[in-house]
């Protein structure tokens, strides 16, 4: 099932209508398709989850995480070779490793990591993305048709791609990168 950052529950009350009578496939594909757009604006996936991924650290002791918040790093493998939670040390959303993870000598070394990252079903900080959700979402179920005008004098209908109505307004897009994008951070050479 994909990432859902907002309930059919949450989209009937935005529309006023009762649950009952919302049509929940539809509801479920647009809230859906709507985190998607949250997440690919944020730039990361926001919900909680575990992932495994394989890094190409820089020379230095620290490895950055892709995903945040961090919430628990489950194994760690260097080139092959499992390292123990006592080779490195996990740090805000950054691995910390007394050796460093890459010799400026040495061939490129790969780090695979399963963590998790996101916050949990119902945590304050999911409330700003789950608003973006059930707006977009909200938008294209109360208009399926998707008319962007009407005209009664000699009938003129306009319609809107979906695609156009299911994007994040630059505002929504700056907020929201802002709030869950990876912050600027202070980077130390050659340590």
């Amino acid at each position: 099932m994909a990432d859902q950052l907002a309930t059919p529950a949450d989209l009937a009350a935005l529309l006023h209508i009762a649950e009952a009578d919302l049509h929940v496939p539809a509801a479920t594909l647009l809230i859906e398709c709507a985190t998607a757009v949250v997440q690919e604006v944020a730039g990361q996936r926001i919900v909680r989850a575990t992932s495994t991924v394989t890094l190409e650290p820089s020379p230095g002791r620290w490895l950055w995480l892709p995903q945040l918040p961090v919430v628990s790093v489950e194994s760690v493998a260097m080139d092959g070779t499992t390292l123990t939670s006592g080779d490195y040390q996990v740090r805000g959303h950054r691995l910390w490793r007394e050796t460093g993870w890459q010799l400026l000598t040495a061939p490129p070394t790969e780090v695979d990591v399963a963590y998790t990252h996101g916050y949990a079903v119902g945590a304050q900080e999911l409330q700003r993305a789950r608003q973006a959700v059930v707006a977009l979402a909200g938008a294209v179920y109360a208009n399926p048709e998707g008319v962007s005008r009407e005209q009664i004098g000699n009938y003129a209908v306009a319609y809107e791609a979906i695609s156009a109505r299911m994007e994040a307004a630059p505002y929504l897009r700056q907020g929201l990168r802002r709030y869950y994008g990876r912050s600027a951070g202070l980077i130390t050479l050659g340590g």
